[in-house]
């Protein structure tokens, strides 16, 4: 039987970075369908900074529209980090428009999700990444 250590060591490890209440709860309800994922959560910008760089993650979900420090600040502060620099950063957000996407896909983010989030596109992306970890691949 695996021990917990090999358990959490075989789970992507995810943090998400949100700070609306309900978005955040949809993002837990959705992760805890995946046994394979364990989350943490920040609600601004900088917790979430210091959060990954106290246990960096493999994958961080990043709502762009922080109280504090935006998503794109969060994004440069953890690829310019050594512990941090390799983690897909998502970019998580209600805004759409094509222009938005391409700019912050074009400023270092991995991937942009929008919100309301689709819930088979979310999990589908998502089994994905946990398919890649499990494999020793990376998420990129």
């Amino acid at each position: 039987m695996p021990s917990v250590d090999d358990l959490s060591a075989a789970s992507l490890h995810v943090l998400c970075v949100e700070d609306n209440p309900v978005n955040l709860q949809l993002v837990r309800e959705l992760i805890a369908l995946r046994p394979a994922v364990r989350l943490r959560t920040a609600e601004d910008g900088l917790s979430g900074v210091a959060a990954a760089q106290a246990e960096p993650p493999e994958l961080v979900l990043l709502d762009i529209q922080l109280p504090d420090i935006d998503g794109l600040e969060v994004m440069r502060r953890l690829r310019s980090a050594p512990g941090t620099a390799a983690c897909r950063i998502v970019a998580l957000s209600a805004d759409a428009m094509p222009e938005r996407i391409r700019a912050a896909l074009s400023a270092g983010f991995d991937d942009y999700w929008t919100k309301p989030i689709q819930f088979d596109v979310f999990l589908g992306h998502l089994d994905g990444m946990i398919s890649a970890h499990q494999a020793g691949r990376p998420l990129r």
